[in-house]
């Protein structure tokens, strides 16, 4: 087990034990008990994660299942949960979900929660069609569970041993006639709360709340004259939306460091790209006029996107929305067109990164050679600009792009595009012969765009294919292989090596489809030459070979144990000191007058030939699992 994870089941036992704490107690606490220094442990507790571990008022954590221990909850049953066997938790029940989520996903327990919109097939399985329930969340039963019940009668959740025990409740013994008025206490300070941190609270106050059988959570909100709007609870004639919008402001602010106006407009542009999603939802043809009606009437509010951060917020936020490209591209192009100047860099580069996600590569490329028409040093259009000018092998113009960028020359894109950037003559004057025979003048000829050899440019290709898997809509599939890779690494630098290159990169290309993807997205880019590559080496697989023999540093000689064929490749690997007879996995993949293993040579045991065949040729086999069989060999060591 992680080290971490240890200390960590350590400080939610002290927790237990000690009761609600601040960081700086609990932190003290582990300290005590012999798990580092006091600041590394108060550093260490802010970013425990437990299902059973909540927040509570003046900055405390507190462990769940001992607040909870001995209370019970109730809920007023209705027909359709009775018929189905599934409870509606929402809002009676809710604050119970923790108790199922410390459990690893099992579905042979009693009790678990179900997601609508997750789990329907579920839901449909136990006769459920109605959309609306349960209301997000509920707990499964056994679908036989609540069949001696009638609607209207009160079954309760019991807490013991961080187990749900479900009962029947024959009547409510304590009403809790002080609720009201300690939730009143509450939100006097802060307005509105989640139902969780106020249930939390209140028995935090009163040890004695919900020991015995009292009304529903839903009806003692509604009785005290309380309102609900998600898992929030406020007084009645609360401005729910103010405070929401408010709450959002002050996260982006925090998260991405912006101003107030910059997080302003960023939840306006959201909540219109939103608006205009609901407002549309089947034909979008209609977005562009309605939008810009929408900016016209107050364009000043979308001032605060014009700075990179806020539009790069904006962006990711949007990202966490369905099919939210083509509606974004409609408002941002809306917004380029009616909004004000200063917004104008940005509406374009927001337009060509919804442009880019729809496959519309050249568009997007326009819109961002617009958004610097606007302002030629508008950071992020820059950077795209000359990732999609590198694609084309362009390395002048991306290198002089990325020149314009304060720190430009520490972008790893520079790093390549420096190795691949054509050589200059420095013997030949700008107004002498060109060098190629041409006849012509070296500066209007050659200068600037001295050949890089098609072998070379196979090379980059491939390394263009990294720097697509690292952008956000694909870099986490190549991060998740690097940790399986990593895991069978004893040192610290385990996972930055994984990410550098070789096989979980590999993987992530080829077996999972991350290259192809590249191929859809950035084909048109690509000169025809690397085009027609690229598409070759889509058709080559991952095969076992055996070593014929070896030039060391130079090459090696690889036959494929499955088909005979047999290769002559560039010795990339020297370091595995390779002997004729050994069997290694890799991919093989033509690259101008040579061939070439870019992802690495993975020496593989005679007696997990046939398993590894298997996997291969297997159309289940999950890249993970391409991965962890192939780095298993380092864990023998």
């Amino acid at each position: 087990m992680d080290p971490n994870d240890l200390i960590a089941e350590a400080a939610m036992e002290l927790l237990r034990q000690h009761g609600p704490q601040t960081a700086a107690d609990w932190g003290n606490l582990l300290a005590e008990a012999g798990h580092g220094t006091a600041d590394d442990m108060t550093e260490f507790v802010e970013y425990v994660e437990d299902p059973l571990l909540g927040y509570l008022s003046g900055e405390r954590y507190a462990a769940l299942d001992t607040l909870f221990e001995h209370r019970v909850l109730t809920h007023r049953l209705t027909d359709a949960e009775i018929s189905s066997g599934v409870l509606d938790a929402n809002p009676d029940l809710m604050v119970l979900r923790v108790f199922l989520d410390s459990f690893e996903e099992d579905e042979d327990r009693e009790m678990r929660v179900v997601h609508r919109g997750l789990d329907d097939d579920i839901l449909a399985e136990r006769g459920i069609d109605d959309p609306k329930f349960p209301a997000d969340e509920g707990f499964l039963l056994a679908s036989d569970a609540l069949s001696e019940c009638a609607a209207g009668d009160l079954i309760g959740l019991f807490v013991a041993d961080r187990e749900l025990t479900l009962c029947t409740i024959a009547e409510v013994l304590d009403p809790a006639p002080s609720f009201g008025d300690a939730l009143g206490s509450i939100l006097s300070e802060t307005g509105a709360e989640t139902l969780d941190a106020i249930v939390w609270q209140l028995m935090l106050e009163d040890p004695s709340l919900f020991r015995q059988p009292a009304a529903p959570l839903g009806e003692l909100l509604d009785s005290a004259g309380y309102v609900r709007d998600g898992d929030y609870v406020a007084i009645e004639g609360f401005d729910f939306e103010a405070y929401h919008l408010a709450n959002r402001a002050r996260m982006l602010e925090i998260r991405d460091n912006l101003h107030a106006d910059e997080a302003s407009a960023v939840i306006a542009l959201v909540d219109l790209v939103s608006a205009a999603h609901l407002e549309f939802p089947e034909d979008t043809s209609g977005i562009g006029d309605w939008a810009r009606k929408q900016i016209t009437e107050n364009p000043q509010i979308y001032v605060g996107i014009a700075e990179p951060p806020a539009a790069a917020a904006a962006l990711e936020l949007l990202s966490e929305l369905d099919d939210h490209d083509e509606v974004l591209h409609a408002v941002a192009t809306a917004l380029a067109d009616k909004g004000p100047r200063r917004v104008k860099p940005a509406a374009y580069w927001l337009a060509g990164k919804a442009a880019d996600s729809l496959g519309k590569i050249i568009v997007a490329e326009a819109y961002y050679e617009s958004a610097l028409d606007r302002d030629p040093d508008w950071v992020p259009a820059i950077f795209d600009l000359a990732l999609l000018v590198a694609d084309r092998s362009d390395a002048t113009r991306a290198l002089a792009l990325l020149g314009r960028i304060e720190g430009g020359e520490s972008e790893i894109l520079h790093d390549v595009l420096a190795r691949y950037a054509p050589a200059d003559h420095p013997e030949l004057g700008r107004n002498d012969k060109c060098w190629c025979g041409s006849g012509r003048k070296f500066k209007v000829c050659h200068l600037g765009k001295a050949e890089v050899t098609f072998d070379d440019r196979a090379n980059w290709l491939y390394v263009k294919a990294q720097l697509f898997s690292r952008t956000p809509e694909y870099f986490d599939e190549v991060f998740d292989l690097a940790e399986v890779r990593a895991q069978h690494w004893d040192d610290e630098d385990a996972l930055t090596r994984a990410l550098e290159g070789g096989l979980a990169v590999d993987a992530a290309l080829f077996d999972g489809n991350i290259f192809e993807a590249f191929i859809g997205r950035r084909g048109e880019l690509l000169p025809a030459d690397e085009l027609e590559l690229a598409q070759r080496w889509l058709e080559v697989p991952r095969s076992v070979y055996e070593v014929v023999s070896t030039v060391p540093g130079t090459s090696l000689t690889l036959s494929d144990v499955r088909t005979g064929d047999v290769h002559d490749v560039a010795d990339e690997w020297g370091s595995l000191n390779l002997e004729a007879g050994a069997l290694v996995c890799t991919r093989v993949l033509p690259a101008g007058a040579t061939m070439r293993t870019f992802g690495g040579i993975e020496p593989i045991a005679v007696e997990d030939k046939d398993a590894l065949i298997a996997l291969i040729d297997s159309p289940d086999t999950q890249p993970w699992q391409l991965v962890e069989f192939l780095s298993a060999r380092f864990a023998m060591r």
